[in-house]
This record gives structure tokens, sequence and C-alpha cells, in this order.
């Protein structure tokens, strides 16, 4: 009985918090101060900064990459089997999200690369902000 609470005790105190020392979340910009700097704004009367679509016949974005300007917004457009994720296999953003066949205006408010992918099929594109 003593041990089986001892191993709870222990198990326990290894759940606890880590005081803020845990991993870095890879996912974030490195000029980032760790806050969602890519957030989801209407597209009603706003007039992007740069457009952003999924190809069905070339199963990539069109454009693969592009520059705008911190604070302008990008639309997306995807369509039934492509979608937008932050690629977490290089630098970005939580907010970086837009859905199966969704059309989605992003503001980027910090300056960085953004890089994305379709989950579905691994093509990969970018978002430079200056």
């Amino acid at each position: 009985m003593t041990y089986r609470l001892i191993a709870v005790s222990l198990l326990l105190a290894a759940c606890g918090d880590d005081g803020g020392t845990g991993p870095i979340d890879s996912s974030v910009p490195k000029d980032s101060p760790g806050a969602a700097t890519v957030m989801e704004v209407s597209c009603t009367g706003i007039t992007p900064a740069a457009m952003v679509t999924t190809s069905e016949t070339t199963m990539s974005y069109s454009p693969m990459a592009t520059t705008i300007t911190a604070g302008q917004v990008v639309k997306f457009t995807t369509s039934f089997s492509h979608d937008v994720k932050p690629n977490a296999l290089s630098h970005s953003d939580p907010g970086l999200v837009v859905g199966f066949n969704k059309t989605a205006c992003l503001k980027f408010t910090v300056a960085g690369t953004f890089n994305f992918v379709c989950s579905s099929h691994g093509f990969v594109g970018s978002i430079t902000v200056n």
C-alpha cells in the first residue's frame, strides 16, 4: 500500500507544471513574441495585398510564395481537397489555417516568413512579411 501511494505521488508530481521552461513551440516564427501573429479577419470591404489559391491540376498553391508588409491581409481560397495548415517542419504560426473548400482573409501582424502546407498532399507555400 505504501509503495502504491509513493508511486502515485511521483506520477502526479511528474505531471505538474514545468514553470514555463518546457520546449519551444517551433510553429511560431522566430521573430514572434510567442502569440499568434496571423489572425483571420473578415474579407468584407478589404482589398487584400495578395491572394493565394489552390490548384487541382498542379497540386500546388498559386502563387507558392508571396511578399507583403506587416499589417496587410492575404486572401486564401482552397478547394475541396486542399487546405492550409502551419508547416510543422519549419517556422510558421498557429493562426495560419484555412480549411478545405474555404475562403479566408488572414492578417499578418509581424515581419517574418510564414510557411504553410496542404495537410492532405504535402505541397508547401510561404508568405514573407516585411
